[in-house]
């Protein structure tokens, strides 16, 4: 019999083999590997943080920890909304620091935004955070609840509608 010597493959199907190799690994990885991406959490469930582990995203969103929480049924101005001499944004964002400043919050998820973010009632300290950023002007009612504490607001020009915004 004929003997039959070994060849060594084209450098093309080494290079095309080798990245299938690393496409599937990676493609492996990306599986098994923790997720950054927000968990939805589940509705009716309790998310807290202390003071230390808190921060605020903008005027009508927080980080507990390494969760995102919307404060349901309220909407503050995006950072950079002009509200003649006051960017309201920063101002909103500003507000809820205050509220939240050397306290822990908790706050009960009620549903989720389209971007899949858990929308809560938040507490600190005591305050409900979602009335206090409406009663004191620096937030929208979209809550039918909140509507009559957004007008009180309005008609006292407070926050955003100091300026008759």
């Amino acid at each position: 019999m004929p003997r039959r010597s070994l060849s060594v493959p084209p450098l093309g199907v080494v290079v095309a083999a080798a990245g299938g190799v690393v496409t599937m690994a990676l493609v492996a990885w990306l599986f098994v590997r923790p997720s950054d991406a927000p968990a939805l959490a589940p509705v009716n469930s309790e998310i807290g943080a202390p003071a230390a582990e808190l921060a605020v995203v903008d005027g009508d969103t927080l980080r507990l920890g390494r969760q995102v929480v919307r404060l349901n049924g309220i909407a503050a101005p995006a950072r950079g909304t002009d509200c003649g001499s006051v960017d309201c944004g920063a101002a909103a964002a500003n507000a809820l620091s205050a509220l939240i400043a050397g306290h822990a919050v908790e706050c009960r998820i009620e549903g989720h935004d389209p971007q899949g973010r858990p929308l809560g009632t938040c507490h600190a300290s005591g305050v409900q955070l979602n009335e206090a950023l409406v009663r004191d002007g620096w937030a929208h009612a979209i809550a039918a609840g909140l509507r009559q504490t957004e007008d009180d607001a309005r008609k006292a020009g407070r926050g955003i509608w100091r300026n008759g915004v």
